[in-house]
């Protein structure tokens, strides 16, 4: 079987299926159920499309925009633009749908939980705002920021060696990897490769180098991935054990009334 996990790494799949960023299901349904345009600049015209997830699902709406007419009944269907004073046609690649967007809101499929601090969540929308914008300064100093303040969250800045000595980033980052041992040590040691990360928080009189595209999406779809194995994977064990839990006594309950 051919692997396709790149699917779930985009917004939309094909014509009539995409991943929802809100309930966060893969390959479901959606309907395009409104278009319009506006005037970026005074030359420059964009088009605006609200797609909304499966009645079956959420049902809920997203914003993504576009600086091509593209069919409001199925993204698939071939466009006419002008370029240069010429009236051109284009069929857009099913399989590529994604490049013909430059702004989605959710900025993308995977939707931090609130279970994650905001003001880490709201350091990476900020990343990906800039990325989809393909401002790579703004993308990469946002995330270097969040995963800072990741570690600050987890205490990890104050960890110390066997000196007694302040831990270094990548000692910060190699102290979380031991504090759980549960989650897939390739998270951790991607976020201790990163060049140029010290112990240090972003400050604005440092020369940052920025990432390019793919190390930037490589990386934040890394810190999106850890921060939910992290902060909600075990709160969800929690629940779910806390619901079966309850089933017990009450099951205990049921059969000794029907005992006597």
């Amino acid at each position: 079987m051919t692997d396709q996990s790149a699917l779930d790494r985009k917004y939309f799949i094909d014509g009539s299926t995409y991943n929802c960023p809100f309930c966060n299901r893969r390959s479901v349904v959606y309907s395009i159920v409104d278009d319009f345009s506006l005037d970026w600049t005074e030359s420059k015209t964009v088009y605006g499309f609200l797609v909304e997830c499966d009645g079956k699902n959420c049902s809920k709406k997203s914003l993504h925009l576009s600086n091509y007419p593209l069919n409001s009944t199925n993204f698939e269907l071939s466009f006419q633009y002008v370029s240069k004073g010429v009236l051109k046609r284009h069929e857009p690649d099913a399989d590529d749908l994604d490049s013909y967007f430059f702004l989605h809101q959710p900025t993308s499929f995977f939707t931090l939980d609130e279970r994650i601090p905001r003001v880490i969540r709201d350091l990476i929308t900020e990343a990906d705002g800039c990325r989809k914008m393909n401002f790579l300064v703004g993308a990469s100093g946002a995330l270097r920021k969040a995963i800072y303040k990741f570690l600050k969250n987890k205490k990890a800045h104050k960890a110390k060696n066997e000196k007694g000595e302040l831990l270094s980033y990548k000692g910060q980052v190699q102290w979380l990897k031991n504090k759980h041992p549960l989650v897939a040590s390739e998270y951790f040691d991607a976020l201790v490769n990163i060049q140029g990360m010290t112990s240090e928080e972003l400050h604005e009189d440092k020369d940052w180098k920025p990432w390019s595209q793919k190390e930037f999406d490589f990386l934040v779809a890394t810190i999106k991935a850890a921060l939910h194995e992290i902060y909600v994977v075990p709160e969800e064990r929690k629940g779910m054990l806390a619901r079966v839990l309850k089933l017990g006594p009450e099951r205990k309950k049921e059969t000794s009334k029907k005992d006597k």
